[in-house]
């Protein structure tokens, strides 16, 4: 059965470019401005499943994981799961809330890594919307401490029944100058991806001299936690490149 519904070579080259350019237009630019650094990206389409993905050696310190999940609803569906280790999530932490360094993540740095989160997601939909006209819903960014296999189980259970026909995208994000790293595995079932196959057009796409411009266009969506004071320290590094 899952052998039916997976994509083609075909198929998953053509997904795996339609991400990377959502992700360079808008998801990339968005994590630049937050972290004030270049950011540099690679992106991996597995097709059957977290069986694929799972496969992947770990170090042993990357087994336990910060993650944020989010969901977008609508058009179509899709999980979306960060998945950070715990010294690169101090790090972005850190940045954004101005400080040298965290011992550990504590409710300050936990607003801070969902509104991470909150801002790559919207910018990504953005970027989606605007290829393929699909609205979508967000949901708000819930963080968690659990093992990576486990993380991605769960999400995919949400999008595939059962999982392995869910189309699985790993996009490894890093900060250049910071050597922070985090993961964005995005999920969706085969029917959606194939949707959005047939609804992608590179017509759509915004112009690059207007990228810098994304966050006039991105959505507002709620934060976990309701932080207003980090919330407004994040939309001054957005809106610094428009002054």
């Amino acid at each position: 059965m899952s052998t039916v519904f997976s994509l083609n070579p075909e198929e998953i080259q053509s997904l795996t470019k339609i991400l990377n350019q959502y992700i360079t237009s808008k998801t990339s630019i968005a994590l630049s401005k937050l972290l004030s650094e270049r950011i540099d990206h690679r992106i991996k389409v597995f097709s059957n499943g977290p069986s694929q993905i799972k496969q992947v050696t770990l170090e042993p310190d990357e087994i336990k994981m910060c993650a944020v999940r989010l969901n977008g609803k609508g058009d179509t569906h899709i999980e979306i799961l960060y998945t950070i280790k715990q010294k690169h999530a101090k790090k972005i932490a850190a940045k954004l809330l101005c400080q040298e360094d965290l011992c550990e993540i504590d409710e300050m740095g936990v607003s801070a890594i969902q509104e991470v989160a909150n801002i790559m997601t919207g910018s990504f939909f953005n970027a989606l919307s605007r290829g393929t006209g699909f609205r979508v819903d967000l949901s708000t960014p819930n963080f968690t401490h659990d093992e990576l296999h486990s993380l991605i189980d769960t999400s995919a259970l949400d999008v595939s029944n059962p999982t392995d026909c869910a189309v699985i995208a790993d996009v490894e994000l890093m900060g250049d100058s910071s050597g922070a790293k985090l993961h964005m595995i995005i999920m969706q079932n085969t029917i959606d991806a194939k949707k959005l196959l047939a609804n992608h057009s590179d017509s759509n796409q915004t112009d690059p001299e207007s990228l810098d411009n994304i966050s006039d266009n991105t959505t507002s969506y709620p934060v976990g936690g309701q932080n207003s004071e980090l919330d407004a320290l994040l939309g001054d590094i957005l809106q610094e490149d428009d002054k």
